[in-house]
């Protein structure tokens, strides 16, 4: 364990995420690029496909690449507090509800009469609202978390950010093995798309329904060792409601608008007031 966490302090300190976050930039603006030339060829010489192509469709995959370097930013704060922890996780279902717009303004013909409740519109005003309200919800909580910060007594041994370090290294390995499999499982999808016309599959369902259902594991299992070195009923249910939040996440992403944000919105709201009940508890331990 110490070996890993060493690794972990070595491979993942600020330089190198640094490093990492120019690596995913780049990627992103080529990708940018690559996805408009092949709309343009398919929109001008019909190679590719056979249907125009909104432009707008581009947006959408350099976001996808800003994402994924987030949820990689969630993994590597592990062993940070868990209140940190669970900021990050409120930060990456928020650019998942906002990327959602990206995918439904790309299908979204203007030339076309619609009517204000079409559910063209009402899908973008779901995709609106709900990043709207989440945003509001992070930011409500990021001041809950840092107007009880300076307050915070770290309890929290050597032993216990060791574990967290390990559960994180090994969390990053999952993540490239997960991202290998699901890249591949999506661009067979996309040349199926291409090839029959059809729409571009949902990567939602392909990559963040799988990440999400191991993060729950990963919380319960956090939990469970921090019982080792903090056994306090606040803390056990401040804990349970992140973990409450994780699975509404996990199960929003399989289902259909408007229901999705609705349950996001929930756990949102639930973790919030949970954390700042806890904050305002006669204790002087947070962590």
């Amino acid at each position: 364990m110490q070996t890993i966490g060493k690794y972990f302090d070595l491979y993942f300190g600020p330089d190198k995420v640094r490093k990492i976050e120019l690596l995913i930039l780049r990627a992103a603006i080529f990708s940018f690029l690559v996805h408009l030339l092949v709309i343009f060829l398919g929109n001008n010489f019909g190679l590719l496909h056979h249907n125009q192509q909104n432009y707008l469709k581009a947006i959408y995959t350099p976001f996808s690449f800003i994402l994924y370097y987030e949820v990689f930013l969630l993994i590597i704060i592990i062993p940070n507090s868990i209140s940190e922890f669970i900021g990050k996780q409120f930060e990456v279902i928020t650019l998942i509800t906002l990327r959602s717009f990206f995918h439904d303004i790309a299908d979204f013909n203007s030339s076309d009469f619609i009517a204000i409740n079409s559910p063209e519109i009402t899908s973008l005003l779901y995709d609106l609202g709900a990043a709207l309200t989440l945003l509001t919800l992070t930011i409500l909580y990021y001041k809950i978390y840092y107007s009880n910060k300076k307050k915070e007594v770290v309890t929290e041994l050597k032993d216990f950010i060791l574990i967290k370090k390990n559960v994180s290294f090994g969390m990053i390995i999952v993540l490239f093995l997960l991202s290998v499999s699901s890249l591949l499982n999506w661009s067979n999808d996309v040349l199926y798309a291409f090839q029959n016309n059809t729409n571009y599959p949902n990567p939602n369902t392909v990559f963040y329904t799988d990440f999400f259902s191991i993060m729950i594991l990963v919380d319960v299992l956090l939990l469970i060792i921090s019982f080792v070195y903090n056994f306090s009923f606040f803390t056990i249910f401040r804990n349970a409601s992140f973990i409450i939040t994780t699975i509404l996440i996990r199960l929003s992403l399989s289902i259909a608008k408007p229901m999705n944000y609705f349950m996001v919105i929930i756990g949102f709201l639930f973790s919030v007031i949970t954390f700042y009940l806890f904050s305002h508890r006669n204790s002087k331990k947070i962590e």
